[in-house]
């Protein structure tokens, strides 16, 4: 939003020619007037208006500490925003990790019956990475931003790749295996 130095001030006054009555006399940021609607059909009356430039309304605080004010505020935002956006990330993370835990108990192999889509509940199709651990088949828990399900899969998306939809590092649910060798870990199988 844009901070107004200054708002010009105009003073519109609506007269009426046949009497002189004064039908509006007020003091306005907009020159508009309100002319009456006739009380009878076929009388036609007729108005003067004038509009006359007062002066620029002076707000209380100068410009320049208004224009400050709202640029805190605007950083404000943006900070709480991203705060925002990182604990949910988190909070993902956690919700996954605790099913991916169901799946040890279960001695699962199958990612797809444990893991279930961030959005919706359903269960995933994908699990989105942060970043790839070039040489290694085995995912981090610190890699793991969401899962998606089919529906809410952006790949299905003819726009997914492009500007406003950029390309997420995902890995297929279908190839995920479970083991525990002194540590629980996540296997992408590739074959």
């Amino acid at each position: 939003m844009a901070i107004q130095q200054a708002r010009p001030q105009y003073n519109v006054k609506v007269v009426r020619e046949s009497d002189g009555v004064t039908v509006q006399d007020q003091e306005s940021s907009w020159p508009y007037a309100h002319i009456p609607a006739p009380t009878k059909t076929g009388v036609s009356e007729s108005y003067t208006v004038t509009v006359e430039y007062v002066a620029d309304h002076q707000f209380k605080q100068p410009y320049a500490k208004r224009l400050a004010a709202q640029q805190r505020k605007e950083e404000a935002e943006k900070k709480a925003a991203a705060e925002r956006a990182a604990a949910t990330a988190v909070r993902r993370r956690e919700r996954i990790m605790n099913q991916i835990e169901l799946a040890f108990v279960k001695q699962g192999k199958d990612a797809v019956k444990f893991v279930t889509c961030h959005e919706c509940e359903a269960l995933a199709e994908v699990l989105m990475l942060a970043y790839e651990n070039p040489g290694s088949a085995v995912i981090a828990p610190e890699q793991i931003t969401g899962a998606l399900c089919k529906d809410h899969n952006p790949a299905h998306s003819p726009h997914y790749g492009s500007a406003w939809m950029p390309k997420v590092l995902m890995v297929p649910c279908a190839v995920l295996e479970f083991f525990y060798d002194g540590l629980k870990q996540i296997y992408i199988n590739k074959s």
